[in-house]
């Protein structure tokens, strides 16, 4: 089997930010005309590849949920193990949200469940999902009536039989949580929203492929803010990256640590927004193009993004402008504040 190529672009921060840390860094030296996406077929290990990418061909329209992720009292998480790709953005106070997409429509706990932030709309919008969320930002709240975003509210609303409370873990708020089953049904029965979409929003290689001219990279450590870090550590048996939160690991409820097939990393500018409703939340400059980083199986190369709009697709592209084929397997998407330090080594 042959490979093709990859690539994305990225930017910046204004909030709560850690210096130090080392290269490789925020900014990769561009374009260079040599290929970095010449790729060696490996076997297939016990992730089924072929499984995913077929998951990942068919036409149900994925499922949006946003996951808390303020303090440690919102860990251990799940659904986190169970969703094809996940992003993970900069919210207030220098902590991080996630948005967690599901194709497979059968999993019955997620959360706990946090409200909207507008900036997660974009990446919803671009994958054509059904937005799933607690509560919303004012800005947020007015731009899902806006853009016509299809959502599932379980602030406002939706019955306690989509959203419910466990105490288990938590008895503040970090306690509410959906089922994608549940919120399936609702959107096709209750909503009458559309359940299959045209939409192909990322490249899957059919087979596992190694970066045959990528750099080797077993650590990454991505600081969100003083107060908050992120770091991954390849495991080569297994042949994905174990996630780790303020130097612990990011274990699930399921007891099984988080991991990583792909990682996608980088970088944005982001600032307070200005109005009064909104204090210390958030914005992203996130239309536009930058460049970052594509991780899997022990190996980095740089890439670029472009995101011509809030609906647009965001195209990633390796040095050579060939569009990005991710391995078939999960993907966090690590959208890290510009004025952060990155290391991958």
């Amino acid at each position: 089997m042959f490979m093709k190529k990859l690539a994305i672009y990225f930017i910046i921060l204004s909030l709560i930010i850690i210096p130090g840390c080392s290269k490789k860094t925020s900014n990769p030296e561009p374009v260079q005309k040599t290929s970095n996406q010449n790729t060696t077929e490996v076997e297939k290990n016990e992730i089924m590849p072929n499984e995913f990418y077929e998951m990942m061909q068919g036409d149900e329209r994925p499922v949006a949920v946003m996951i808390d992720n303020d303090t440690a009292a919102a860990r251990p998480q799940i659904g986190l193990e169970s969703a094809y790709m996940v992003y993970e953005i900069i919210v207030e106070g220098g902590s991080s949200r996630m948005m967690a997409l599901f194709k497979k429509h059968d999993i019955e706990k997620v959360g706990p469940v946090r409200s909207s932030r507008h900036y997660f709309l974009d990446y919803a919008l671009e994958h054509d999902a059904i937005y799933c969320h607690a509560g919303w930002s004012p800005k947020a709240q007015a731009d899902i009536r806006s853009l016509g975003v299809n959502n599932i509210n379980g602030i406002q609303g939706d019955d306690g039989s989509i959203y419910w409370r466990d105490y288990t873990y938590d008895r503040t708020w970090h306690n509410l949580y959906t089922g994608v089953d549940k919120l399936f049904e609702k959107a096709k029965n209750d909503k009458n929203y559309r359940t299959t979409t045209d939409t192909k929003h990322t490249q899957y290689l059919t087979t596992e492929t190694d970066l045959e001219e990528g750099e080797d990279t077993t650590n990454i450590t991505l600081p969100y803010s003083n107060n908050y870090k992120v770091t991954y550590e390849y495991d080569s048996e297994n042949k994905v990256y174990k996630r780790f939160v303020n130097g612990g690991a990011h274990m699930s409820q399921t007891d099984e640590q988080l991991t990583a097939k792909n990682i996608i990393i980088y970088q944005i500018y982001n600032f307070n927004l200005p109005d009064n409703d909104n204090v210390g939340r958030q914005d992203l400059k996130n239309i536009g193009s930058g460049t970052g980083y594509y991780v899997t199986n022990g190996k980095m190369i740089e890439i670029n993004w472009e995101k011509t709009s809030r609906e647009g697709r965001t195209v990633y592209t390796t040095t050579d402008g060939e569009e990005l084929l991710l391995n078939p397997g999960n993907t966090f998407v690590q959208i890290i504040p510009q004025a952060s330090t990155i290391t991958l080594s």
